[in-house]
């Protein structure tokens, strides 16, 4: 199941990766919270209209079909292609990350507002029993009861105890 709110934040991120600069999968993970695998998931299927050709593996690298239709807008951009042909330098052409970090902060924001409180870190099965309910905001957590989610296999008690003070800084609360 795809979480649209990851992938929102994924793809607002790359929209703002500067013109000329590159960042690797595992650079945007880090930022989002996910995972360098997930991020080339998410790019692999949602990048209409993205600079797409700015995200590279960890080497700067492209495979050679997405390379070769990167070519024009790098030669745009200013981004050479290294020696042997496979990408460019990422340690020359990587994008600041702490400035990218504080742009996507200020801008995914909004967006947050419009799809919703992401949930708080729970632990590993906590937010895999969640995630297969379908919720993934705390918005989504208010419209079920406390004792259905604390059935659900993998919640524990230091789950919902983290899921309950996420309702009250939301200022909602369980489905009565």
């Amino acid at each position: 199941m795809v979480n649209e709110l990851t992938v929102e934040r994924v793809l607002t991120l790359v929209e703002l990766v500067p013109p000329g600069r590159v960042v690797a999968y595992g650079d945007l993970g880090a930022i989002v919270g996910i995972g360098p695998r997930q991020v080339g998931a998410f790019m692999a299927h949602y990048t209409g209209g993205l600079p797409w050709w700015r995200v590279t593996n960890a080497a700067g690298d492209l495979p050679a079909p997405l390379l070769e239709r990167a070519r024009p807008h790098w030669t745009d951009e200013g981004i050479l292609v290294k020696p042997n042909g496979r990408g460019c330098r990422i340690s020359r052409y990587r994008a600041d990350l702490a400035a990218l970090a504080a742009e996507y902060e200020s801008r995914i924001a909004a967006t947050l507002a419009e799809l919703g409180t992401p949930l708080p870190r729970t632990s590993a099965p906590a937010g895999r029993a969640l995630a297969q309910v379908g919720v993934t905001t705390v918005e989504e957590l208010s419209e079920h009861h406390r004792a259905e989610v604390a059935a659900l296999h993998g919640m524990g008690p230091k789950a919902l105890g983290i899921l309950d003070q996420a309702l009250a800084a939301a200022d909602l609360t369980w489905r009565p």
